[in-house]
C-alpha cells in the first residue's frame, strides 16, 4: 500500500521543480512554493499524530491518500501560480495526515531491538517506489508530458484509499464516541501538548534541536538538487530523473544495512554519523560536472541518507508513553523540523541566484554540522549515567 503511496507522490514530486520551472516561475518563486509544501506538511504533523492515537490508523491513511489523489490530479489540471500552490497545499496535509500513521503502523509490530531492521524494511518498500517513480518521471515527461504524469499518480494514490480501507487493521479497541470533539480536541492540544512533552523531557528537547539544525540544512537544498542536474551539470530532463533515481536507490540498498548497524551499535550513533557524513556529501553533490559523476556522487549521497530514518525512528519510539503514544511523538517532531526547515527553499533560492548553484549545497554542509552538537550532548549524558552505580537500569542506546 505504501508503495503505491510513494511511487504515485515520488513521480511528481521529483521533477517537480523543473516543472515550476517551465512554468515560467525563477528559483526564488520556486522556493516559495515548496515552501508552502513544507509548511503545510508539517503543521499537519503536529495534529496528524494525535488523531492516529485516537482514532486509530486506518482513517487518517484513507483520507490522506483520497486528498493526495485529489491535489495530484489538480496539479495535472492546472497552468496557473495561485492554482499550482492551492494543489501544493493540499499535497502536504494530505501527505501530513498519512506519514505519522503509516510509521506508527509500522511501529506497531517493532519490538525492542530489532526496531531499526523494521523501519528499514519499510524504508526500503517506500524508497523503491521513489527509485521507480523517479526513474519513469523523465522518461513519462519527456515522451507524454507532465499532465500525464499528474494524472497517472493521481490514479496510483487514489488506489490506496481502497487498499487501505480494506488492509489497515482497526488499532483502537473501542469505538470512540464524538469524533468531532476528539479532532477538536488533538488541534487545541498539538501545541500545548507538544510543549510539555519537550518540557517534561530534556534529551527528547536535545535530540528535536538536532533535527532542527539538520532540517534546515537539507531544506535549502533538496528543492536544488533535480535544478542542480539541469542547471548545473546542463543534463536534459531524462537524466535528471536516473540522477534522482540513484539517490533514492542509494537510500533504498543501504537501508537494511543500516537497519542492522542501528540494531547492533545504537541508534544515536548512527543518527550522530549520519548528519556528519550528510554535510560532505551535500557539499561533494555541488562539485559534479558531468552525468557520470552526477549519479556518483548522488548514490553517495543516497547512502548516507539511510542512515537516517531507521535511527532516528528507533529513537522517537523510545520516548512514548501513554499520555505521547508513537504517532504523537512522531508527528510532533516531524512538525517541529518541517516548519523549521520551510524557509529553506527560500534561502537556497537567494544564494542560487545571487551567489551560484554550488551556494546553497556549500552553506547548507556547514550548518548542518552543527546538528552534531546536541545529539553528542545526549550521548554523554547518557554514558555519564550508566557509569554510575544507580544507573544501572538507564535505557541502553
Amino acid at each position: 500500500m505504501f508503495f503505491l503511496v510513494y511511487l504515485g507522490n515520488s513521480l511528481w514530486l521529483s521533477l517537480f521543480p523543473n516543472y515550476l520551472l517551465r512554468l515560467g516561475m525563477n528559483s526564488l518563486l520556486i522556493g516559495i512554493t515548496l515552501m508552502v509544501y513544507n509548511a503545510s506538511l508539517s503543521l499537519t504533523f503536529l495534529p496528524s499524530g494525535r488523531l492516529s492515537d485516537k482514532l486509530g490508523r486506518r482513517p487518517l491513511i484513507i483520507v490522506g491518500s483520497l486528498l493526495l489523489a485529489l491535489s495530484t490530479l489538480y496539479l495535472g489540471l492546472t497552468r496557473q501560480t495561485e492554482t499550482t500552490v492551492l494543489a501544493v497545499i493540499g499535497q502536504g496535509v494530505g501527505l501530513g495526515l498519512l506519514v505519522p500513521s503509516g510509521n506508527a503502523l509500522i511501529s506497531d509490530v517493532a519490538s525492542g531491538r530489532g526496531a531499526g531492521f523494521v523501519f528499514a524494511i519499510y524504508q526500503i518498500a517506500t524508497l523503491s517506489a521513489a527509485v521507480v517513480g523517479s526513474f519513469g518521471a523523465g522518461a513519462l515527461a519527456t515522451d507524454l508530458g507532465f499532465p500525464t504524469m499528474f494524472l497517472l499518480s493521481a490514479a496510483l494514490t487514489g488506489s490506496t484509499a481502497v487498499i487501505g480501507y480494506l488492509m489497515v487493521p482497526e488499532t483502537i479497541t473501542g469505538k470512540v464516541s464524538g469524533y468531532a470533539s476528539v479532532v477538536t480536541e488533538s488541534l487545541r492540544s498539538s501545541i500545548t501538548g507538544t510543549v510539555r512533552m519537550l518540557q517534561s523531557n530534556r534529551e527528547l528537547a536535545l535530540l528535536t534541536g538536532a533535527l532542527v539544525i539538520h532540517a534546515i540544512g537539507f531544506s535549502m537544498i533538496n528543492p536544488f538538487v533535480p535544478l542542480f542536474a539541469e542547471e548545473g551539470i546542463h543534463l536534459d530532463i531524462s537524466k535528471v530523473g536516473i540522477i534522482i533515481s540513484v539517490w533514492n536507490a542509494g537510500l533504498a540498498v543501504a537501508q537494511i544495512p543500516s537497519g542492522r548497524m542501528t540494531d547492533r551499535v545504537g541508534a544515536r550513533p548512527m543518527l550522530l554519523t549520519h548528519f556528519a557524513l550528510s554535510s560532505l556529501s551535500w557539499v561533494i553533490y555541488a562539485w559534479s560536472w558531468n552525468f557520470e559523476s552526477g549519479i556518483t556522487t548522488a548514490l553517495f549521497f543516497g547512502i548516507v541518507g539511510a542512515l537516517d530514518m531507521p535511527a532516528r525512528r528507533t529513537i522517537m519510539i523510545e520516548y512514548a508513553t501513554a499520555e505521547a503514544g508513537k504517532a504523537t511523538i512522531i508527528g510532533s517532531l516531524d512538525a517541529i523540523t518541517g516548519l523549521t526547515g520551510i524557509f529553506g527553499p527560500l534561502i537556497g533560492g537567494f544564494m542560487w541566484e545571487q551567489m551560484g548553484y554550488a551556494a546553497p549545497f556549500q552553506a547548507a554542509g556547514l550548518i548542518n554540522a552543527f546538528a552534531c552538537a546536541p545529539l553528542i550532548v545526549i550521548m554523554r549524558r547518557r554514558a555519564a549515567l550508566r557509569s554510575e552505580p544507580t544507573a544501572s537500569h538507564a535505557a541502553p542506546e
